[in-house]
């Protein structure tokens, strides 16, 4: 069995380390081209897919660059924003989400032109209404249900930030009981927050079972 094996031509025996070899170099190719092709975020949207300017439009390419970005654009800072020219309906509403793989949104909100102002607020889900060919506002859902308590923090929370002033936990924790009780939905909004430059009010909505869930209605300064 030696002898048979020592007579074998010299090149049989570097065929084990030249498929390991092949098997390498294919490794290295696939690194460099093949895998940043799966996982490279998606380029500049075309012109059917933004506007001129980079902004998110909401027709079927707009909302396929977004669901493929997760990264939707809204300029507020020159009311009266046009609904027709953003692919909106002259009159409705427009929800984006929840996401295909329920990823969540980095909605960028921007307030005026003349100075960083605004707001970039992560969500599941966001609905753009309009009316009169105007887009009137932006409903900013957060994720989850909370109870009484982590509502009232989450709210106050997000005050900071967005410059409403909170709701007193004696108006949450009535809505809570009328919730129970009616086994209706009860709301508790807070007033309308403009030190980010926009509108922006906080919405609680509570249920019967005791949970909240918590929204923010944005809308341009003026116009």
């Amino acid at each position: 069995m030696i002898d048979e094996f020592s007579r074998r031509p010299e090149w049989v025996r570097w065929i084990p380390a030249v498929l390991l070899a092949v098997i390498i170099v294919v490794a290295v190719v696939f690194s460099l081209v093949g895998a940043p092709r799966l996982t490279a975020e998606p380029g500049p949207g075309t012109t059917e897919q933004v506007t001129d300017l980079n902004w998110s439009v909401f027709t079927d390419e707009g909302v396929a660059y977004i669901d493929a970005a997760r990264t939707p654009r809204i300029d507020l800072s020159s009311p009266p924003v046009d609904a027709v020219s953003l692919g909106l309906p002259a009159d409705g509403a427009f929800t984006v989400g929840p996401h295909p793989t329920d990823l969540d949104y980095r909605l960028v909100l921007i307030a005026t032109a003349e100075q960083p102002n605004g707001a970039l607020l992560v969500t599941p889900q966001f609905t753009v209404s309009t009316s009169g060919g105007r887009l009137q506002s932006v409903r900013v859902e957060e994720r989850g249900a909370y109870d009484f308590r982590e509502t009232y923090l989450l709210m106050a929370e997000r005050s900071a930030d967005l410059g409403y002033t909170t709701p007193p936990s004696t108006r949450l924790a009535a809505a809570v009981s009328e919730a129970r009780e009616s086994g209706e939905p009860a709301v508790v909004r807070s007033n309308r927050g403009l030190s980010t430059g926009m509108g922006v009010t906080a919405e609680a909505t509570c249920f019967g079972a005791g949970f909240c869930q918590v929204s923010y209605i944005v809308t341009p300064a003026v116009g």
